[in-house]
């Protein structure tokens, strides 16, 4: 069987007039609330990294759990891998930033476990930024497995990022 992974990385600074939105409060354990077992270690593992590289750890925040899941679903459900307008998308789910990146990816088999992830997202400039500006406190990931792309048991994830 063949395994594919693809990556997306993106990266926006929304304007602070647009951040007024109410969010909802971010646990202050960085817990993962009510997130599946993949989605809390792919949250510790880019806590690891972060701490690798003497960054502060990012912590849980449920809007941008909410929005990640719910673009993750999107994705398998149109059959699409796409940013589209995330920033945007992000301050509408209630996200407070001002800035807001966002890391993608999707695989099949090991390809869609959490080390496969972290390796092609430290692979790849883009995404290997995300991961480590310090200035992001907040994060928020999803994932969704289904038929992707013409590829059973996909797993589509989206990891939304949020701070100064």
């Amino acid at each position: 069987m063949q395994f594919s992974m693809h990556l997306r990385a993106g990266f926006a600074v929304a304007a602070a007039s647009l951040t007024f939105l109410p969010v909802a409060e971010a646990r202050s354990d960085g817990a993962a609330q009510n997130a599946g077992s993949g989605e809390a270690s792919l949250v510790a593992a880019v806590n690891d990294v972060r701490a690798a590289h003497g960054l502060q750890a990012v912590r849980v925040d449920p809007a941008l759990v909410a929005v990640a899941r719910a673009y993750s679903a999107t994705m398998i459900r149109r059959d699409v891998f796409t940013h589209g307008a995330f920033a945007a998308r992000l301050v509408r789910s209630g996200a407070r930033g001002p800035a807001f990146g966002e890391n993608l990816a999707w695989g099949t088999g090991p390809l869609a476990g959490t080390s496969a992830v972290m390796r092609g997202w430290l692979a790849s400039p883009g995404h290997r930024a995300n991961l480590l500006r310090p200035g992001w406190n907040r994060v928020g990931i999803g994932t969704k497995a289904g038929t992707f792309l013409g590829r059973a048991g996909a797993t589509v994830v989206t990891a939304d990022f949020a701070g100064s």
